[in-house]
């Protein structure tokens, strides 16, 4: 080759004598030589990169990149000169010349040979795929008769050829490349038509009035590979020809993504990957498999399409030969073999998939074929030790089974047998056995997923598809499938009863292999009872004489089932009876419903468990039937609300048997409170009882509620903030723990507390006793539980607790904002400063977190528990009356809201809350800021449309304020805590502080994006917990979405917050502000919600701070992963406001273009470095085009990325593409998603019922890790 072009048309030879080869040489040697100073290395490095933008960067780059001569590092850096050129300087090129470059790199790959090392192939190929997504099918057609010419050469340029065909349909289909995307369609096609044949796909891309056809010959790449992998097969599939056969096998994977079908079946492609599955090759199966992944994992195929490709799949021959592999692949926990253990896997997820799709449609004739292998075959995969490897198929039994067709088939009835042993051998809750256990299951999990959170998800899932299994097959056959579950449970519980011999107090554990056997069997007999709750339910209506009969039979039967299992099952253990409990009165409330003589019968066994040997001395023991008293006390509240009506019609002889029940245990004012709600609540729900009747009975529990907070003493207690902290003896915990010198004792959990300790904790106690923040809050959350808006019912309740609101809000106002004051160690009474680290440490929360925290959970909890009568106990006392003061306040404020007006229409009360709640909230830390942001959302979405003016605007005003600034100081403090190392700093606790700091800033941001959501009032119809939610549907009510966009008070705010959000290092919360951002960006592009001057700054604000910062992140290699999400921004922003617009007419307008609203976006991107006026304008053409044809987001941001390529810290290319996180299988990415799970790990949190409020530290910050 003798003519190569230059950058910017300077002829080639006009060498600058600084760039001579020599040089070059040099700066090369002197970059990868270890020795070199850094001095040294960084002016060669800027050498070579003034090289990469000189005229002479072509020349070099084809000289240095043909010379066989020099190190293949040397011709590497040649072919990088080139890439630089086609990505940065081809479109300075003139025709010639971009056709001498694109001539200069094909002779590139005609030239390559087996001695080139693959990293010098494959950036050839670079070459060519770049070359070909920029002017293929535009300028240039010949490509597929280049790759044709290569093809029927050697192993080597077939390599080559499968590296381009594999990345380059990659790139247009797969990955969001910005230039393929900006092709768009005629790119596309062209290589859709070259890897088809003409008799499936003719093609032709249409260039002026010329039809340009690119594929070389008629049979397509598809009928290509198919050729050669055939050949291979007939010869030994080893190195080389293996190595190429995987790269077409990849090629077929990424082709089976997109390629029409009819293509796959003419081309035999999917026979000849079926052939691979033979091999013994596991590096060979695997990539059959993937290719069959590829094909199959598509969202959805029509009837003809699995005629064609997956029923020939299920045949029984296939499944011989898939059931052979499978055996093959199964390993055993003591010896995991990688590559066999991963096909088991993507087995059980290709026979998923291929169940999925089978069940779509009607039942096969059993004349085509015969199913019953298939799914005999799902049964054995499900079978696997791994849960990983059976959760797929166990979710794919439950899609089958729900389908009327298919659960009557006779193949799918042969397999509800096994179907049935496997998954209720498999309800047990493997996240609580020890992480040392030697429970296969466990290990196998444990291999792959290292954090706790995502594998409690993980066992969640698959013990819901257990169950959802139970319950379809109890479904589907009703009488002998719930005959055989309890037959079962029988045996099985005989089994617990027989251990339960050995039950001895003194080494009672909380978790234990026999109460978790216990919960897997009554999980087993839950699953079977929704069973027949959902028969019933399908079969209300106008049922036969003969399903009358049946549901009699089968309500009889189980009824006396359960009946015995109370009466004749005495467990000893607590953690057993709750679970015995649990089953009873679900029964009860869904499918005996109706029969209020077994509710009864459940009703006097749940007291009748109260009793049970108690070993005061026995601690684990002891809590373990305190914890039984609290669930117990739970769950009568929640038969009695089902069945209410009934329970009324002995309501006297009911609260004599709570009496009796008080004194023979000698409860505490806990469960008196627990048993008055229970009563308090069947009054409320009774419908028989009538309106003045019931308003006067509930008014008796009320009245000395009213008294306490109305008492002289009380309003003395909390006249100050003094008087509050004496009253509740906090006064007392700085000079006391001065006294013993706590602030010198190293590890707090090694020292005991002494008497005085003790007295403290007894003060506190009887502090807390007097203020009346318990009672108040359950019979407030009693009373507004389920209420419909406008019913009789919310009218009582609002005449019941309006007369207390007055009083009860402002003691709860100083309560809150007193305890908030305890988390400034600086305002404790009786301290000094050099106290302050001492009361820092008391106020900070221990909690478990996987990855950070050593040993388990539940060694975690023992580990609390143990510390009790330490001063890391009595310093857990301490801040849990603190913690357990402020939920309940919250509780109390929230809840209130669901009386609607009688709340929101108090005078002042949000302002009120905005100065006690919101404005006093600076000293929280992000650990109990969260649990305030929580407290919110129901407060917020309760609120009237009509009283949002007045109620609405200073709460979020003070909220976003404080969220701003709290998050945002937080975050830099996070940043310099990280950038600063010290030799004493303890790594885990800025692990964890930075989580929490994560979850704090999550919950706030999709609170933020939740307001302005356009579908916020559509989702929250939904919700049965929202009261006040009339106007949720009603059209002509102004949504929280104008209302917040229309008021500048609370809008300012808004923006700021979500700018400076965008920035917060969480990429979960940057996804989520990026999406309101986004939404936000489009409601100001009219006068919709504001005009003139108003919308003018709003636009200001966002075309310069926001945009800023979307580019700063756009920069930031932190946000690799949101590259795409900023540049839509930044394009929606240029698009919205700095670019002129078409707008369509309306009511009031006729449609015109209107001129752009402001300079801003061009005048900021402008200023950026590199940027000239010609480029900005070209972007924005294009922009303006795209924007004009109502282009997707890909192609948007397309045009932003490439315009900022060079502006970029780091390209997209080199994160996007390659991806260093530790590959992980789809199974896992969708099945170990923590779906409605929280964080079980705080200290207090005992994982038994309830909050804990007796100032030990177990009532838990609620849902602090969940998501």
């Amino acid at each position: 080759m003798t003519d190569v072009p230059s950058t910017n048309g300077t002829s080639i030879g006009a060498n600058a004598p600084a760039f001579d080869t020599a040089n070059i040489l040099q700066a090369l040697e002197l970059i990868h030589n270890p020795s070199t100073k850094n001095d040294v290395r960084r002016q060669a490095s800027e050498f070579l990169e003034n090289l990469k933008g000189s005229n002479e960067a072509p020349q070099y780059g084809f000289n240095l990149s043909t010379d066989r001569s020099q190190p293949p590092l040397v011709r590497h850096f040649g072919l990088s000169l080139l890439s630089h050129v086609i990505h940065h300087e081809a479109h300075h090129l003139s025709e010639e010349q971009n056709a001498q470059l694109r001539d200069c790199v094909l002779d590139l790959g005609r030239s390559i040979t087996s001695s080139d090392l693959p990293f010098i192939r494959n950036k050839i190929a670079e070459l060519w795929i770049e070359l070909a997504k920029r002017s293929w099918a535009l300028d240039w057609f010949n490509l597929d008769e280049q790759l044709v010419h290569l093809w029927s050469q050697d192993l080597v340029h077939k390599d080559f050829v499968l590296t381009i065909l594999e990345n380059l349909s990659e790139d247009v289909f797969v990955r969001d490349d910005n230039i393929a995307i900006l092709r768009g369609r005629d790119l596309n096609t062209a290589l859709v038509e070259v890897f088809t044949s003409s008799s499936t796909f003719a093609g032709g891309i249409k260039v002026g009035d010329r039809v340009h056809h690119v594929r070389f010959g008629d049979e397509g790449w598809l009928a290509r590979i198919k050729i050669f992998l055939d050949d291979c097969l007939k010869s030994s599939v080893s190195s080389p020809v293996k190595d190429t056969a995987l790269r077409g096998l990849a090629t077929l994977r990424t082709a089976f993504v997109w390629v029409m079908t009819p293509a796959v079946v003419h081309s035999m492609t999917l026979a000849v990957t079926c052939n691979f599955l033979t091999q013994s090759d596991p590096d060979v199966v695997l990539a059959a498999v993937d290719v069959l992944l590829s094909l199959y994992g598509r969202t959805r195929l029509e009837e003809l399409e699995v005629q064609a490709l997956v029923h020939p799949l299920t045949q029984p021959d296939s499944i011989s030969t898939f059931r052979h592999l499978y055996s093959w692949s199964i390993v055993s926990v003591e010896d995991i073999d990688s590559s066999k253990y991963v096909i088991s896997k993507k087995l059980s997820e290709l026979m998923s998939l291929l169940s999925d799709h089978v069940c779509q449609y009607a039942p096969p004739d059993g004349g085509n074929f015969d199913v019953g292998p298939f799914l005999q075959f799902l049964i054995a995969v499900a079978e696997h030790q791994s849960l990983i490897v059976s959760i797929p198929v166990v979710h794919s039994w439950v899609k089958i089974l729900e389908v009327p067709l298919w659960r009557k088939i006779p193949a799918v009835l042969q397999c509800i047998g096994p179907l049935l042993q496997l998954v209720s051998q498999r309800l047990i809750q493997y996240d609580q056995l020890p992480e040392d256990t030697l429970e296969p299951a466990v290990i196998f999990v444990n291999e792959e997923i290292e954090l706790f959170p995502e594998r409690q998800g993980f066992y969640a899932n698959y013990r819901r598809l257990c169950s959802a299994v139970l319950e379809w097959i109890c479904y589907a056959q009703l009488e002998e499938a719930m005959e055989a579950v309890l037959r079962r449970a029988d045996v099985l519980l005989d089994e617990i009863h027989a251990d339960e011999d050995h039950f001895d107090p003194e080494t009672y554990e909380r978790v234990s292999m026999t109460s978790l056997r216990a919960d897997a069997y009554f999980a087993m007999v839950d699953a079977a009872f929704k069973g027949l709750d959902r028969w019933q339910a399908m079969h209300q209506e106008n049922p036969t004489p003969e399903e009358e009969q049946l549901a009699r039979r089968v309500r009889e039967s189980s009824k006396a089932w359960m009946l015995n299992l109370m009466s004749q099952r005495d467990f000893k253990d607590p953690q057993i009876r709750q679970r015995q409990i649990r089953t009873a009165v679900e029964v009860s409330n869904r499918a005996l419903q109706k029969d209020t003589g077994f509710a009864f019968n459940v009703l006097e066994h749940i007291l009748s468990s109260f009793i049970i040997n108690h070993h005061p001395h026995q601690q684990v023991y002891s809590e373990a039937v305190a914890e039984l008293h609290g669930y117990a006390t739970s769950e009568l509240r929640r038969l009695s609300l089902q069945h209410a009506d009934y329970f009324v019609t002995f309501y006297d002889q009911l609260q004599g048997k709570f009496t009796d029940l008080i004194n023979q245990l000698g409860a505490d004012e806990r469960l008196q409170i627990d048993l008055k709600s229970t009563l308090f609540s069947v009054i409320q729900r009774a419908t028989t009882v009538g309106y003045a009747e019931r308003q006067a009975k509930l008014q008796e529990f009320l009245s000395p509620l009213a008294a306490s907070w109305a008492d002289e003493s009380l309003q003395a207690m909390l006249q100050s903030f003094e008087s509050f902290a004496h009253s509740q003896a906090f006064d007392q915990i700085a000079p006391y723990m001065a006294s013993i010198g706590a602030g010198n004792v190293e590890d707090w959990s090694q020292a005991s507390y002494d008497d005085r300790g003790a007295m403290i904790q007894q003060d506190m106690l009887a502090g807390y006793a007097k203020l009346p923040l318990r009672e108040s809050r359950i019979l407030l959350s009693i009373s507004t539980d389920r209420l419909d808006e406008g019913s009789p019912l919310q009218k009582m309740v609002c005449e019941l607790w309006s007369p207390l609101m007055p009083s009860m809000l402002s003691h709860v106002f100083r309560l809150t904002r007193y305890n908030h004051q305890l988390h400034n160690p600086a305002s404790w009474p009786n301290t000094s400063p050099d106290m302050d680290p001492v009361i820092r440490r008391i106020l900070r929360d221990r909690y478990w977190q996987s990855g950070i925290s050593s040993g388990s959970m539940n060694q975690f909890h023992s580990q609390v528990k143990s510390t009790k009568s330490t001063l890391e106990g009595f310093a857990s006392s301490v801040r849990g009356r603190i913690r357990n003061n402020l939920e309940q306040c919250y509780s109390i404020i929230h809840t209130l809201g669901r009386l609607g007006s009688a709340f929101y229409g108090l005078q002042q009360v949000a302002e009120m809350i905005a100065e006690a709640a919101l404005d006093s909230a600076s000293p929280l830390s992000p650990h109990h800021f969260a649990v305030l942001i929580q407290m919110l959302p129901k407060l917020i979405d309760e609120c009237p449309p009509e009283l949002r003016q007045s109620f609405l605007t200073p709460i979020l005003s003070s909220l976003l304020q404080q969220m701003d600034t709290k998050l945002s100081n937080d975050w830099v403090k996070m940043t310099e805590i990280k950038q600063t190392k010290h030799d004493e700093e303890n790594l885990n606790d800025e692990m964890r502080d930075d989580s929490v700091l994560r979850q704090t800033t999550y919950k706030a941001v999709n609170l933020v994006a939740h307001w302005i959501n356009p579908k916020r009032e559509e989702q929250l119809s939904t919700k049965k917990s929202i009261v006040n939610g009339n106007h949720l549907t009603q059209g002509t009510q102004q949504t929280m979405r104008e209302f917040i966009l229309s008021n500048l008070h609370v809008l300012d705010r808004l923006i700021v917050f979500i700018t400076h959000a965008l920035a917060f290092r969480d990429t979960r919360s940057c996804t989520t502000m990026l999406g309101a951002a986004q939404r936000l960006v489009l409601s100001f592009a009219s006068d919709h919600f504001l005009s003139g001057q108003e919308a003018a700054a709003v636009r200001e604000f966002i075309s310069t701070d926001m945009l800023k910062t979307a580019i700063t992140c756009l920069n930031d290699g932190y946000f690799a992963d949101q590259q795409k999400e900023y540049a839509h921004l930044i394009a929606m922003i240029w698009l919205s406001y700095g670019l002129p617009a078409h707008v369509p007419a309306t009511e009031s307008a006729p449609a015109h273009d209107r001129p752009a609203l402001t300079a801003t976006p061009r005048s900021v991107i402008l200023s950026l470095p590199g940027m000239t006026e010609a480029k900005v304008d070209k972007a924005a053409a294009q922009l303006l085009q795209e924007g004009a044809s109502g282009a997707r987001s890909k192609k948007l941001r397309a045009v932003i990325l490439s315009l900022l390529e060079g502006v970029r810290g780091v390209r997209l290319s080199e994160l996007g593409k390659i991806d260093m996180r530790q590959q992980q299988s789809k199974i896992l990415e969708k099945y170990k998603q923590r779906e409605l799970l929280g964080m079980q790990g705080m200290e207090g949190q005992s994982g038994g019922s309830g909050a804990q409020d007796d100032g030990v530290d177990l009532g838990g910050v609620a849902d602090m890790f969940a998501g």
